[in-house]
């Protein structure tokens, strides 16, 4: 004797299915950003940035920057600190190669932003992996270079600013690895930037 077996069908209405693309589509990014890998340090080495012997017997770093430790900054939970890169950067690009004078490089801001974007509240923004926040890199210095020999001086100003976004479904590697990239990118444009104005200045670099 044949039994019949009831069947069950199961229907979705629009809000029930859209809250499931949604969650669908939240578990999907967890598992793609799960796996993201620790980010590259910022690297400051004579191979990337190429010494320039300068006519000085020393080179003075001085840090004027005072870092601030609240929103939107975030410098001060980056190893080493912004500030200590850029004298890094100094200490390994101009090398004092003179037998008098002094270069003094005065860092007045190195600082690094963690800002959160603004975000349309809509489904389709919902389902759509948005920019969540913007990291920005500023850095300001002005190099001194007093030579006492012919009565030779200069003052150069430096500033370097790098910004960008990221997405929302990034995780925590992605951001620090965004933060690193852009203090890697504002240290390559500080540096260009000085070699360009060290070039105008007659005897300040030696051959």
């Amino acid at each position: 004797m044949n039994r019949l077996v009831p069947s069950l069908t199961l229907t979705l209405t629009l809000p029930a299915r859209m809250l499931f693309g949604v969650l669908l589509f939240g578990v999907l990014l967890s598992g793609c950003g799960a796996t993201s890998a620790p980010p590259a340090p910022v690297t400051i080495t004579s191979e990337i940035f190429s010494p320039v012997s300068v006519n000085a017997r020393k080179l003075t770093i001085v840090e004027n920057w005072q870092m601030p430790v609240t929103a939107p900054y975030v410098g001060h939970r980056q190893t080493p600190y912004p500030s200590n890169l850029v004298s890094d950067w100094a200490s390994t690009v101009l090398v004092p190669a003179g037998g008098s004078g002094e270069l003094i490089l005065d860092i007045s801001r190195a600082a690094v932003m963690q800002e959160k974007l603004v975000r349309e509240d809509s489904l389709t923004k919902t389902l759509t992996d948005e920019q969540d926040v913007r990291i920005r890199v500023e850095l300001e210095a002005q190099l001194m270079w007093l030579q006492p020999v012919g009565d030779a001086q200069a003052r150069i100003k430096l500033s370097a600013v790098h910004s960008v976004t990221v997405a929302e479904s990034a995780t925590a590697n992605d951001v620090q690895a965004a933060i690193n990239d852009s203090l890697q990118a504002a240290l390559a444009a500080l540096d260009l930037q000085a070699r360009a104005e060290l070039s105008k200045v007659d005897n300040i670099a030696l051959q």
